[in-house]
């Protein structure tokens, strides 16, 4: 089972989120610091990171950021969201932080998850010798 680790704003509820990933088939674990994720990847990796841009202590990008000092794209994709920061600048800046996505909420649920499958497809291309995600 694909493991997502969802870093969300404390501002907005991540129920919904998270229960529709878990009924299309993902495991979540959820928290609400972006510093809890980096700690968390240190001892596993997940499949993905889904994260807020807007969370507590280090913003989004910077986690990101952290996050590749570590893994390689293809080792551990990062989906960026944001429902404050909707310019092409930001989505601009999620990529050259190292986010295969940037995504703008508010977003249905089912485009969420089609984006995560995508991007979990395209991790496991590259990691099989295949194209990267970009």
């Amino acid at each position: 089972m694909k493991v997502i680790y969802f870093v969300h704003d404390q501002l907005e509820s991540p129920l919904l989120r998270q229960h529709f990933l878990e009924s299309s088939g993902y495991q979540v674990v959820s928290m609400a610091s972006g510093q809890r994720c980096l700690e968390l990847c240190s001892d596993r990796a997940p499949s993905l990171v889904l994260m807020d841009v807007l969370i507590e202590g280090k913003n989004g990008f910077e986690i990101c950021r952290a996050i590749r000092k570590r893994f390689a794209p293809d080792e551990l994709p990062v989906i960026l969201c944001s429902e404050v920061y909707r310019s092409r600048l930001f989505r601009d800046e999620a990529i050259s932080a190292g986010a295969q996505r940037y995504l703008l909420k508010p977003l249905r649920l089912d485009e969420l998850v089609r984006e995560v499958s995508e991007v979990l497809a395209a991790g496991s291309q590259g990691r099989a010798g295949g194209p990267a995600a970009a």
